[in-house]
């Protein structure tokens, strides 16, 4: 068997079409959630594998064989804790009531100190390999996760003792051209988590280069292009993706925007932020979306009581179907615009990091409030040439998609790669 190990819903983004392959291919997989928060029944990506036929469960499901009457009864307690806090929380957290928010963060705590405790006492190496000969694991596939993360490591070591590979798929495309992207990065342990797998695949020679500058071990570092983005998967997420914008056949005739934000530890410049989406909201016979970052945590409070519409609870593939510009700092979702053929325009002065797409002209990089304004309206009134080249666009695609090579197969070179490490 080949095991997925998701987390979230990044991860979730770019393994689904590499399960969906090999279950084409009629390899035997099964896809696990290490995270008991995370809720699994509404995701649509793996509801669609599970119609395919796929084992999806929590991997603490997975463990009730070995561990008894007292691992099932605390299990079932964190477990529905965590359920009782995501239906309360379903509407908003804004939009509770005092006593509703009581409940959600006792549901909360009372599910994070169960599980922590069953961490230590139940989930160790040896609960690890009784599931892996159970699982007739062959291989096991994570994302670029740290292995003190929920229960990685004792898989991690109980695959090291049977000597089965673990590889380290995408979470993410990496953008970025500088060092240190994040507020407080240092170069000491930056990347140490790639080199407890023996397998790491990234999609594109950026970030192998930037992985083996920071110590990364090189030889194991593979290019195989991004799964999430490449054609046929793109292709087959549009025919499964539940919408929730009624009909694209807008009759305003206003320019429709959606801003594609970035979590604010990216070196982000919040306050200037904040009086870019005042400015958006003043301008006449433009509509703008606000879609914070889906890694979004605590910090979602911040797009409270914004003067634009927050459409977190919407897909970005959606989104971007629905407008007629997107507007990015630094965020993978460029690349669903761009394949759209669509404008972008990167707010280069929002942030103090350089991407990928700025160096390769792949974008309408915007350096100033008073440049977003006049691109806004210049588009409004109709200007069809931007200023960067399709050809950057297509150059910078082959790059950042398929590893620099166009003609490339993603999803078999994917395959191909999950399947020889299991043989």
């Amino acid at each position: 068997m080949h095991l997925f190990f998701v987390r979230d819903f990044n991860d979730i983004d770019h393994i689904t079409p590499v399960v969906w392959k090999m279950k084409r291919g009629n390899y035997p997989v099964a896809v696990y959630c290490i995270n008991p928060e995370y809720v699994i029944q509404s995701d649509y990506r793996l509801n669609f594998l599970k119609e395919l036929g796929v084992k999806v469960d929590y991997i603490y499901n997975a463990f009730d064989r070995q561990l008894g009457w007292l691992h099932r009864i605390m299990r079932f307690l964190f477990l529905r804790s965590f359920d009782v806090r995501n239906v309360l929380n379903r509407g908003g957290w804004q939009k509770l009531s005092f006593l509703s928010k009581a409940f959600s963060r006792l549901s909360n705590i009372t599910g994070s100190w169960l599980y922590n405790l069953m961490r230590s006492k139940f989930y160790d190496t040896n609960c690890s390999q009784k599931f892996l000969e159970q699982s007739q694991a062959r291989v096991l596939c994570f994302d670029w996760i740290r292995p003190r993360k929920y229960v990685v490591e004792p898989l991690l070591k109980a695959a090291k003792a049977m000597s089965i590979p673990t590889v380290a798929l995408p979470h993410g495309v990496f953008l970025y051209t500088n060092d240190f992207v994040q507020i407080g990065s240092k170069k000491e342990g930056q990347f140490d988590r790639y080199n407890h797998f023996d397998y790491i695949i990234v999609q594109n020679r950026l970030f192998k280069e930037t992985i083996s500058r920071s110590g990364g071990t090189g030889e194991k570092i593979f290019v195989l292009g991004s799964a999430r983005y490449c054609k046929e998967w793109m292709a087959q997420n549009n025919k499964i993706l539940p919408r929730k914008i009624k009909s694209t056949d807008d009759k305003s005739g206003k320019l429709k925007v959606i801003f594609m934000t970035t979590r604010p530890h990216y070196r982000i410049d919040v306050e200037r932020m904040f009086k870019t989406f005042n400015l958006l909201a003043n301008l006449d016979g433009i509509e703008v979306m606000i879609k914070p970052h889906t890694r979004t945590g605590k910090e979602a409070n911040m797009y409270a009581n914004l003067p634009l519409s927050n459409v977190a609870d919407m897909s970005s593939v959606e989104l971007c179907e629905w407008a007629d510009v997107t507007l990015v700092i630094a965020s993978s979702i460029i690349i669903e615009t761009l394949i759209r053929r669509k404008p972008v325009l990167y707010l280069q002065y929002l942030h103090e990091n350089t991407t990928e797409y700025e160096k390769m002209g792949a974008c309408w990089a915007i350096h100033s409030e008073t440049e977003l304004q006049e691109a806004l309206l210049s588009l409004k009134d109709g200007q069809k040439n931007m200023p960067y080249t399709d050809e950057n666009v297509n150059r910078w695609l082959s790059e950042i998609v398929y590893g620099g090579r166009r003609e490339r197969d993603v999803l078999q070179d994917y395959e191909q790669f999950i399947v020889n490490c299991g043989n």
